[in-house]
């Protein structure tokens, strides 16, 4: 397949998250760029959606916006480790589409 065609297959929030992964890691910028792992392609989006969730409640007023924000922190901070330990594997067995 294609580059072209294997972008276009992922969606929107995928190719977000994944660029903010790689902004955020800049170490695996390449690792990340060139992996079509779909497990890999979960936590970008998963990571884009969290990222908007955390930028929802700093901007928010409500009275459990510190319980949130902190929240969805530690989610980010768990899927950029989980982003992480997966490219190390890629480096160990030298693929970026396991």
């Amino acid at each position: 397949m294609s580059k072209l065609v294997e972008a276009l297959a992922m969606t929107l929030t995928q190719r977000r998250g994944r660029a903010r992964l790689m902004l955020r890691l800049p170490h695996w910028r390449v690792a990340f760029d060139q992996s079509r792992d779909p497990a890999f392609l979960d936590i970008c989006e998963a990571y884009e959606l969290t990222c908007n969730g955390l930028e929802f409640w700093r901007s928010s007023d409500a009275p459990t916006r510190s319980e949130r924000i902190a929240e969805y922190h530690e989610l980010a901070t768990s899927l950029e480790l989980d982003a992480e330990a997966m490219a190390t594997a890629w480096t160990k067995i030298g693929e970026h589409d396991c």
